[in-house]
């Protein structure tokens, strides 16, 4: 049937916490589509929440990193796919909660090279060129850096990386630049990389507000860290029923995904903690009693409703 998959994907936005050490999802959050939001009826049926309605992505995922930081996990960083990374609104939410941000951003995004002068919203004397074409001009400088280490499971991943001080210069940006007191386009970092130093297109690229004198080392660890969830997603995936879910209640959805998120990270401190004979760690020690009857509690805890 035309469409069928449209209509049975669930998509969901998720905020993961990403270390040298691993990686586990925080938080998770169901978009909904416009034409899913103005049904009510629909969203009635399917357990939505009336003061759930149509949010962007993008918003989701400020709304995350919201909640996270009331939890006390604000992250320092965000690092985000080009969906993210070519949403001003976006950038500026993190910027506005004191956040860094290092999104990918297309070869298309339009950016000024950076040369110390100071360069006003609406510019003229210098024109815009792409991210793919100032590229270009400095991949002579790029360096070669091995980011992900080969493993058992995995082969070694390398790439030439370079980073071009650049203004982002799109008319979105320069709109909200202009309504600044300065009216001054803000200095940033293009972080580019190629799969080898000579030929072939630009491989990925991203754009930070991490200070200019940044090494090119902690740029390319921070930037490829996205690997480590897209490892998550595939094991989440293949092992831990991650695409099982076939409920369509919102409330069902988010259990299956906090259930699918919990045994990740005990599979990710098992991993990283294998316990020794004699030793537990602190979520998997268990307690002994003399027999069974002592093991169980005197009263079970209130199930919460099927969903």
């Amino acid at each position: 049937m035309p469409g069928q998959n449209a209509l049975l994907c669930q998509v969901a936005v998720s905020v993961h916490a990403v270390s040298r050490r691993g990686s586990s999802p925080l938080h998770w959050r169901l978009f909904l589509p416009q034409g899913w939001a103005e049904d009510r009826a629909r969203c009635a049926k399917a357990g939505v929440p009336p003061e759930i309605g149509h949010r962007t992505k993008q918003r989701i995922a400020l709304d995350l990193v919201d909640e996270l930081d009331q939890w006390g996990l604000a992250p320092p960083l965000v690092v985000a796919d080009s969906d993210y990374g070519t949403n001003v609104a976006f950038r500026l939410g993190l910027t506005a909660r004191g956040i860094r941000w290092l999104p990918a951003v297309t070869g298309h995004t339009v950016v000024l090279p950076a040369t110390g002068a100071p360069v006003t919203a609406w510019a003229r004397r210098r024109p815009s060129i792409t991210v793919d074409q100032v590229a270009a001009d400095h991949r002579y400088r790029a360096r070669r850096f091995v980011y992900r280490p080969r493993t058992a499971d995995h082969p070694a991943r390398s790439g030439w990386f370079v980073a071009i001080p650049v203004h982002i210069a799109g008319i979105i940006e320069r709109e909200h630049v202009a309504a600044t007191a300065d009216r001054l386009l803000s200095r940033r970092t293009l972080l580019v990389q190629w799969k080898r130093k000579r030929g072939g297109n630009v491989f990925r690229s991203w754009i930070t507000d991490l200070p200019a004198d940044t090494p090119l080392a902690v740029l390319v660890r921070h930037a490829t860290s996205r690997w480590c969830i897209e490892t998550d997603y595939r094991e989440m995936e293949q092992a831990l029923g991650l695409g099982d879910y076939e409920g369509r209640t919102y409330r069902g959805f988010h259990h299956h995904l906090a259930l699918v998120s919990a045994a990740h990270l005990f599979c990710l401190e098992h991993r990283l903690n294998p316990k020794d004979e004699g030793t537990a760690s602190a979520s998997t020690r268990s307690y002994s009693a003399p027999d069974r009857a002592d093991r169980l509690p005197a009263a079970l805890p209130r199930l919460p409703p099927r969903v």
